[in-house]
């Protein structure tokens, strides 16, 4: 942005046109960093994959106390 605002400066723009222009670099920099970082990290090996884990409780064995009720409001 710095860069932008001393050669919009020089050039004799207007304050307007230098915080614009500005701006719009900060952008179009911030853009290209975040993109060439998703590409990179789409190139790096991914997390090791975990077994799947029980998720159903439903055919586990258990006595009628320890099931949980399923009393109270629904709401």
């Amino acid at each position: 942005m710095g860069v932008t605002a001393v050669l919009g400066s020089v050039m004799g723009l207007n304050n307007t046109a230098v915080f614009t222009s500005s701006c719009v670099a900060y952008v179009a920099v911030s853009m290209w960093a975040e993109s060439w970082l998703s590409r990179r990290r789409s190139k790096s090996p991914g997390p090791v994959q975990l077994q799947p884990q029980i998720t159903d409780p439903g055919p586990l064995d258990r006595t009628p106390d320890q099931i949980p009720r399923q009393e109270g409001n629904a709401a």
